[in-house]
């Protein structure tokens, strides 16, 4: 049986800062990646394999000072 519980966060406004920065970098990051996949896939018709998407993170890290 699944039961599930809600639990409610009052972060304060640094924290509550920190938490959107941290939620748009993994926003950005994955529809970036997203669009590398299909981009790669329409070229060749295979896509990205999961050790290829690990290894563009720390490159993009570097390229993209606000990222990291």
């Amino acid at each position: 049986m699944l039961t599930a519980t809600k639990i409610r966060i009052y972060p304060n406004k640094a924290q509550a800062e920190k938490l959107a920065k941290a939620f748009g970098c993994a926003r950005w990051s994955w529809n970036n990646t997203l669009a590398e996949t299909q981009k790669v896939y329409q070229a060749t018709g295979k896509g990205l394999g999961q050790f290829q998407l690990n290894a563009r993170l720390p490159q993009l890290k570097s390229e993209i000072e606000w990222l990291s």
